[in-house]
């Protein structure tokens, strides 16, 4: 490895303490917008989901991890922990936004961690091919894949970029999941729902965008553009990664990368709360008011107590999920 040169990335310009390798974005909503109500600015679990990332990357590893590529890295939720826990390995982080990386280069310095082996470039998704062959150990993406145009072509640039023996590590929301998610916002969208709990108009209209972008997301067949573009199903991930080169995957259902920071990794299966999950989700991502809050955990949630059971039983479907693809 050219220590001058650790991720093979003199080709590319360098400005304001990065590698110029995709042209850098704004982020849809606003860098700071996000990382406060979703990106983990003040999430106790900020260094859980780095380690989980990195203990499930070394776990199916066939070689020892010197290099590591995060990419679309946010706030940084999952790569404080991950430069943290991996020592003596090189860490590149990147995003196409670059206030995302400067955020991430302050955040870094504030929880007083190693600096001396990370390097910071913007890149997106669909331009991992730009990068050299065989130049990275492991490939990190957390809740990141989704924004990606022509995913089965980066996972084909994805096995191309691994050295023999790497890992693509991901974590994803899961299609299955938020379809049934979907189908509860339907409930309280329709005429069924109680005159006396009906919604404001504001939180009517974030409901119904809520469910509409998890169908939107579902549909295969068109063609998105904008920051989100898919769901996936495990299955379909796991044939696309067959098809790129990687020789085996495994997935982690209702695991996020935090819950396997500590885990001995010998359960797939996890526990998810699908009231949590949807409650969590109406709230940090689509802003539901307070009040509409407490009139759909007085009236809607009740009703999904027995799906819920078995979410919490571990049996329900995947609403997330963790996955491993081998090189």
């Amino acid at each position: 490895m050219d220590s001058s040169d650790p991720f093979n990335l003199a080709q590319f310009p360098f400005h304001d303490g990065m590698h110029i390798v995709s042209a850098p974005q704004i982020f849809e909503g606003g860098e700071e917008s996000y990382d406060q109500h979703i990106g983990g600015a003040q999430r106790e679990d900020l260094l859980r989901c780095g380690r989980g990332a990195w203990q499930i990357a070394t776990r199916y590893a066939g070689r020892r991890l010197e290099t590591i590529l995060e990419i679309g890295a946010g706030g940084g939720t999952c790569s404080l922990g991950l430069i943290a826990v991996a020592e003596g390995a090189r860490v590149l982080i990147t995003d196409t936004s670059p206030s995302f990386l400067r955020m991430i280069g302050a955040k870094l310095s504030a929880a007083g961690i190693d600096q001396g082996g990370v390097g910071f470039a913007t890149l997106a998704g669909e331009d991992l091919g730009k990068l050299r062959t065989e130049s990275f150990d492991a490939i990190v993406i957390a809740s990141a894949l989704h924004h990606v145009g022509d995913w089965r072509a980066f996972m084909r640039d994805a096995a191309r970029t691994l050295r023999r023996g790497g890992t693509l590590v991901i974590q994803e929301p899961c299609r299955e999941g938020n379809l049934m998610m979907a189908m509860a916002l339907d409930v309280a969208l329709s005429e069924l729902w109680p005159k006396d709990a009906m919604l404001s108009g504001e939180d009517t209209q974030r409901l119904q965008n809520c469910r509409d972008s998890i169908y939107f997301l579902a549909d295969t067949r068109t063609v998105k553009v904008g920051e989100d573009k898919h769901s996936f199903l495990a299955n379909e991930l796991a044939t696309a990664a067959d098809e790129a080169g990687f020789v085996r995957s495994v997935f982690y259902s209702n695991f996020h990368f935090q819950d396997l920071a500590d885990a001995d990794l010998s359960r797939r299966q996890g526990t998810a709360s699908f009231v949590g999950y949807l409650d969590s989700f109406l709230e940090h991502h689509h802003r539901v008011s307070a009040d509409g809050l407490a009139k759909l955990r007085t009236h809607l949630f009740p009703a999904l107590n027995r799906i819920d059971a078995t979410f919490i039983a571990g049996d329900g479907a995947p609403l997330l999920g963790c996955m491993a693809f081998c090189r």
